[in-house]
C-alpha cells in the first residue's frame, strides 16, 4: 500500500523565530512546510508552489493576515488557513470580519503549543 505524501504547509509570520519554529515543529512531523516573513512573500510563493495549508499571523505589517487569506483564496481556493496572533486585543475586528466573511478555517492564540499546530496539520491534511 502506498503511502500518502505528507501536506505541504506554508508558515506566514513577521516574527522570524515563531515563524522558523512553527516550520521546523512541521518539519519534525514529517511534513513539507516552509516560512515566508509577510504576506506579500506569502502570496508570491503561493503562485509558486501548490500548498495545502497555510499558517499565517493575522497581525503583520503591510499586507495583514486577511488581506494575505483573500489574495491566497483567489489563488489556491482550496487551500486550508489557520489564522493565529498574539496580540489578540488588536486582532478583534480581523477575526470578526474573517468570521463573518466565512474564512477563518482555524484560529489558533499565541503563546502556541507544539501539539495545537500538529493537530491542525493533521486535521487538514486528512491523516
Amino acid at each position: 500500500m502506498k503511502k500518502r505524501p505528507k501536506a505541504k504547509i506554508l508558515v506566514v509570520d513577521d516574527e522570524e523565530t515563531v515563524g522558523l519554529g512553527i516550520s521546523e515543529i512541521l518539519k519534525d512531523e514529517g511534513f513539507e512546510a516552509a516560512y515566508v516573513i509577510d504576506g506579500f512573500r506569502a502570496v508570491e510563493e503561493i503562485k509558486r508552489k501548490d500548498y495545502d495549508i497555510v499558517f499565517m499571523d493575522i497581525v503583520m505589517p503591510g499586507m495583514n493576515g486577511l488581506e494575505t487569506f483573500r489574495e491566497i483564496k483567489k489563488i489556491r481556493p482550496g487551500a486550508k488557513v489557520i489564522l493565529f496572533t498574539g496580540y489578540f486585543k488588536d486582532a478583534v475586528d480581523a477575526i470578526s470580519e474573517g468570521v463573518r466573511e466565512g474564512m477563518i478555517d482555524e484560529f489558533i492564540r499565541k503563546p502556541y503549543f507544539a501539539d495545537e499546530i500538529i493537530r491542525s496539520a493533521r486535521k487538514y491534511s486528512n491523516e
